[in-house]
């Protein structure tokens, strides 16, 4: 796996996930990592891990919602460009 090519192309998370659906799946990531930790991570690091969660969650929406204007952009720009028609010419 191209990691580096992965981190360059977001668009296809932001298509293939929905909002409501990443914070979901990121609940149960942070879920799994709590029951797995529990017995053996002090409090601080649980705290730290639950305001890095809810940072993630935060910065998942705010580039989601850039995402989506920038998807939506382009596709108004490529949906108002003109066609190219074959006329004659003027000459």
């Amino acid at each position: 796996m191209d990691d580096g090519k992965y981190l360059m192309n977001t668009k296809g998370l932001f298509e293939n996930y929905g909002k409501d659906e990443m914070k979901a799946l990121l609940w149960e990531m942070y879920k799994g990592w709590f029951l797995h930790n529990a017995t053996e991570v002090d409090s601080d690091r649980m705290i730290d891990m639950l305001l890095f969660y809810d940072e993630l969650k935060d910065l998942l929406g705010m580039v989601g919602c850039q995402a989506k204007d920038t998807i939506s952009s382009n596709e108004v720009q490529q949906n108002s460009i003109p066609m190219s028609k074959n006329t004659s010419s003027l000459d």
